[in-house]
């Protein structure tokens, strides 16, 4: 019987057997039913509203005349009355709503039949019944029966039909009134919506849909259906000349026939060359003059990019929509969104969601999560770790018990057929309290979140060392860098000190001093202990002007617009460790981009996209100061002949590396051999450790290594 059943009308039947079994009633009937109707947000309680019909006045009524019994009857049994209301609402709904009951539905047959509790009650309330029920029909069906086996009903979708009535969007009223009004204009009235992806645009539509099917919206716009039209639909199949106009102008067709209809085009930018084939008339084209007129009514949906790049060129197109901006929610309305969709997140993984929870979510999605924007990737982010949690603790004991469950239903519906209702019964009063047992045991073990579940899925999602214990982390570099970097004790001291308290925009190193001195050694064994992503870039590349196009981007017009950039790895991994090795070699235009990189912790791409350093390590490193033996003490004022006084300011720590002395070239040689044959002199003799470092000797020591395996292999 319950087949034909959404969500909301589902609900509405539960409700009403627990309002039964409040009010102690022997049988769920239409009275229950009804009540619960009224208890919810839908068409029919927002009409009886109009007529001074609430929930409160018709339970009053209804003790009034039943009253309230002292024994509590468990076991919901439907009244014949309720059996027919029910079946006819389906009846009504296989012929004009593929099958789908709704409350409406419910309502209308309840009326149709003309007997019952309900009915009875309705007319001591005074309610025209007449009136009511030819106007709900109308509402009802009228739209219904108009809109059938229309065109644009086989390639567009109707979000009035099909959008959820109890899923309501928070904290966008002034963009909705702004929507509304630009509909009810006599001229221009299209809005359209710009926002970055992720802001609700769609959820915005839908809004004003379920707003249009709860009649809250003016009376000019009460009985209008929103269909969205996808673009790649409308082309598909087109193969020809002109089927492609051909079916867009009986789409129009029927939209000014019918003159219920607002088109919603999501993605509206793809419409300007939609179609635009070869000898073909592209979809805007045909569109302006029907905007023009008036004649037909059309939302779109599109972001700030791509509406600069395709929308805003075509200023016959551009003029006939209302632009309505819709920017990121802030903290407070973003906590009102989260609050709002609290109830039905907890329901559906039976998970526990404090306010701190809530807080967490949106701080660490703001922290983190910077490349998307707002109310997305909060909700997305709720989403994905209710979903690790309830997998990670999910609870395989009930099973037994569903599965007793499932063989006392089929039970009962055999003794059903056979006519065995005593029987039937019992079985229904086990079923019943077994349905208690788990709903209990799901009420008992409701799984909380924790503030580490966050972050783990914020890893995942990043890939980056979140939850890593900061001490512990420093203790490992601290051990990897003194036991791989020798001769620099005093540089390393004071480069830990800084790691052990980074910036938020960024932590800069300067690291000056001969070659072969351990300084890109330095970033890599850093990088790789925070597993972070190392960038690495050659400034000796970025000699010239135009080499900064190569971090950024090129500008538009030129060639390489679309290409990729270096720092578009960044948006990427946003967690990284960047090296800009040899900097004194790199242009001063190169440099002058590092100005803001190290004060503000970002930069913006040639194609307006927001680059941010929050989470990085910056490397320098150059050794031309090293070549001229400059002293740790005096370094300083030789590097502002280097690089400018602006850059070296907003650098967090400048370290100059000792130059490499036999010593430490002995200790390095010992610690790497081998080859016990070979002698600490015999590598030495052609190092040159004062121009190489211990480049020279790493790959002496490798050579003889591979040679010794080679011998005992």
């Amino acid at each position: 019987m319950f087949h034909n059943f959404g969500y909301e009308v589902a609900a509405i039947l539960k409700k009403a057997e627990q309002i039964r079994l409040e009010l102690r009633h022997p049988y769920v009937g239409t009275e229950h039913l009804l009540l619960a109707i009224l208890k919810e947000e839908n068409e029919v309680s927002f009409l009886l509203k109009e007529y001074n019909i609430t929930y409160n006045d018709f339970k009053e009524e209804l003790l009034f005349m039943v009253g309230q019994a002292s024994k509590e009857q468990e076991l919901n049994l439907y009244t014949g009355m309720l059996k027919q209301v029910i079946e006819l609402a389906s009846l009504d709904a296989s012929e004009n709503n593929k099958g789908l009951v709704t409350p409406s539905h419910l309502f209308l047959a309840l009326l149709e039949e003309g007997e019952g509790v309900a009915y009875r009650i309705l007319l001591n309330l005074d309610l025209p019944v007449e009136e009511v029920f030819a106007k709900l029909k109308k509402n009802t069906f009228g739209k219904e029966n108009k809109n059938k086996n229309l065109e644009i009903l086989k390639i567009g979708v109707s979000l009035t039909n099909s959008v959820n009535k109890q899923e309501k969007i928070v904290g966008r009223e002034r963009e909705m009134t702004l929507m509304i009004e630009t509909l009810l204009r006599r001229q221009k009235n299209n809005p359209l919506i710009i926002g970055k992806a992720g802001v609700g645009k769609t959820a915005l539509v839908e809004e004003l849909a379920r707003r249009i099917k709860l009649h809250l919206v003016p009376e000019e716009l009460q009985n209008m259906d929103i269909i969205m039209l996808e673009m790649g639909s409308l082309v598909a199949g087109t193969k020809y000349r002109g089927e492609f106009e051909e079916r867009l102008h009986k789409i129009i067709k029927e939209v000014k026939t019918n003159g219920n209809i607002i088109l919603f085009i999501d993605e509206i930018h793809t419409m300007v060359n939609a179609g635009g084939a070869e000898g073909a008339i592209a979809a805007s084209d045909i569109l302006k003059p029907y905007l023009a007129r008036g004649e037909i009514k059309i939302i779109g949906a599109t972001t700030l990019e791509e509406y600069h790049t395709f929308l805003e060129k075509d200023k016959a197109l551009d003029r006939r929509f209302e632009q309505i901006i819709l920017e990121e929610p802030n903290k407070e309305s973003m906590m009102n969104i989260l609050k709002s969709l609290k109830p039905n997140l907890e329901t559906h993984y039976n998970i526990s969601i404090t306010e701190e929870n809530l807080e967490d979510f949106y701080d660490c999605s703001e922290e983190y999560l910077f490349t998307k924007c707002n109310p997305d990737k909060t909700i997305e982010l709720i989403d994905s770790v209710c979903s690790r949690v309830k997998l990670k603790k999910a609870n395989f004991k009930n099973r037994e018990t569903l599965t007793n469950l499932e063989k006392i239903k089929k039970r009962k519906e055999k003794y059903i057929k056979l006519g065995d209702y005593e029987s039937a019964i019992y079985e229904a009063k086990k079923e019943e309290q077994l349905k208690k047992e788990i709903s209990l045991n799901k009420e008992e073990k409701r799984i909380e979140i924790t503030k580490d579940d966050i972050l783990e899925m914020i890893e995942t999602k990043t890939r980056a060392n979140i939850r890593g214990d900061r001490k512990e982390l420093q203790k490992e570099i601290k051990k990897n860098l003194f036991e791989k970097i020798l001769g620099q004790d005093k540089v390393l001291e004071e480069l830990l000190s800084v790691l052990e308290c980074p910036k938020q925009k960024g932590t800069s190193f300067l690291l000056v001093g001969g070659s072969g001195v351990g300084k890109t050694e330095t970033v890599k064994i850093i990088s790789n202990t925070l597993k972070t992503n190392l960038l690495r870039i050659d400034m000796s590349e970025y000699a010239s002007e135009e080499s900064i196009n190569k971090l950024i981007g090129s500008p538009a017009g030129y060639v390489g617009y679309d290409d990729n950039y270096v720092f578009q790895k960044l948006r990427e991994n946003p967690y990284s460790t960047i090296l800009f090795d040899e900097i004194e070699k790199a242009h001063p235009k190169v440099l002058n981009l590092l100005l803001q990189i190290l004060d503000e912790g970002f930069i913006t791409d040639r194609k307006e996209n927001k680059i941010r350093f929050d989470h990085t390590f910056i490397f320098l490193t150059s050794n031309v100061i090293g070549r001229k033996k400059v002293g740790f003490d005096s370094h300083a004022s030789s590097l502002e002949g280097l690089l400018s006084k602006e850059l070296l300011g907003r650098i967090d720590k400048i370290l100059q590396y000792e130059n490499i002395t036999e010593e430490v070239a002995k200790e390095y040689i010992k610690k790497n051999l081998k080859n016990k044959t070979i002698t600490e002199e015999e590598i030495l003799k052609d190092a040159e450790i004062e121009k190489y470092g211990l480049r020279n000797i790493r790959n002496q020591i490798h050579k003889y290594n591979k040679k010794l395996e080679y011998q005992e292999s």
